[in-house]
């Protein structure tokens, strides 16, 4: 029988993420109120569902290979600092940029929309950390990039990647969103254009620096921000139009990339007879 793995991961996913959301985080806060650490702790927990899931149904995801041999394979190549930072400066660069462009729009100073919130500033940078940047990688470019690229060539496969990443985060837009006015509507359309603009960055980066930590410090520049940041749906319109333009021009130059290095594989290959 032939089993779409792919797909059997994504539904999984979709339908763990949610009943933790319904049966777990939404009783502790609105129920239990539990106090805003424990409610980011539990936050958290949920954050790692795609990654324990698969790790904990290795055999129903992928069957002709060793959990151990993926794992080793999505850490293993040479880590370089620039690379790194420039992954973590890429979003959370952005970020700032955006938060600025708002701050000249609104005339109101770029800390005016900074909230430190009741957590202590290196506690909440540590929560964020261990949050969705690394609990969600391992799930999301460590195996579903794989599968998908399997089937589909690089943009193809990137959009596809973060639709589906995106839309996971469908019952947060309800539960866990100040605009649930209008303004729902280009929050949504940030969300869809943001994230996936950063799944391609990130499979950008992957494709030659093969080692996840990359998308993990790309996934922690961009989320940390969000962890104090306190606008209005103006800071995301400017992030979404930041986004367009700058993931065209990633796209260009990784394409131009391909083509030059395989220009120079198909030369050296002529050399040789």
């Amino acid at each position: 029988m032939n089993v779409n793995y792919l797909k059997r991961y994504i539904i999984s996913s979709y339908v763990l993420v949610w009943a933790l959301i319904i049966f777990v985080a939404a009783p502790a806060s609105l129920v239990f109120k539990i106090p805003p650490v424990i409610m980011w702790i539990v936050r958290n927990i949920i954050a790692w569902s795609p990654s324990y899931l698969l790790l904990f149904g290795w055999k129903y995801f992928r069957t002709d290979e060793k959990r151990t041999t993926f794992l080793k394979r999505c850490f293993s190549a040479k880590v370089s600092l620039l690379p790194l930072l420039s992954s973590f400066g890429l979003t959370f660069g952005l970020s700032i940029l955006s938060l600025f462009l708002y701050s000249l729009m609104t005339q109101k100073t770029m800390l005016s929309y900074i909230n430190l919130g009741t957590v202590s500033l290196p506690l909440s940078i540590f929560l964020s950390f261990t949050s969705g940047p690394t609990g969600e990688e391992l799930g999301w470019r460590g195996y579903m990039r794989e599968e998908f690229n399997k089937k589909y060539h690089f943009l193809k496969s990137s959009i596809y990647q973060g639709l589906v990443w995106c839309f996971w985060h469908t019952l947060l837009w309800v539960v866990d969103s100040k605009f649930t006015d209008w303004r729902a509507v280009p929050y949504i359309i940030a969300n869809i254009v943001v994230i996936t603009s950063i799944t391609i960055c990130m499979n950008i980066i992957l494709e030659k620096y093969n080692n996840l930590i990359y998308s993990i410090f790309m996934h922690f520049g961009f989320n940390i921000v969000y962890v104090f940041l306190d606008a209005d749906i103006g800071f995301f319109i400017i992030l979404t139009l930041l986004y367009l333009l700058i993931t065209p021009i990633a796209i260009h130059i990784r394409n131009k990339t391909v083509e030059r290095l395989s220009w120079e594989k198909s030369t050296i290959n002529r050399t040789k007879f």
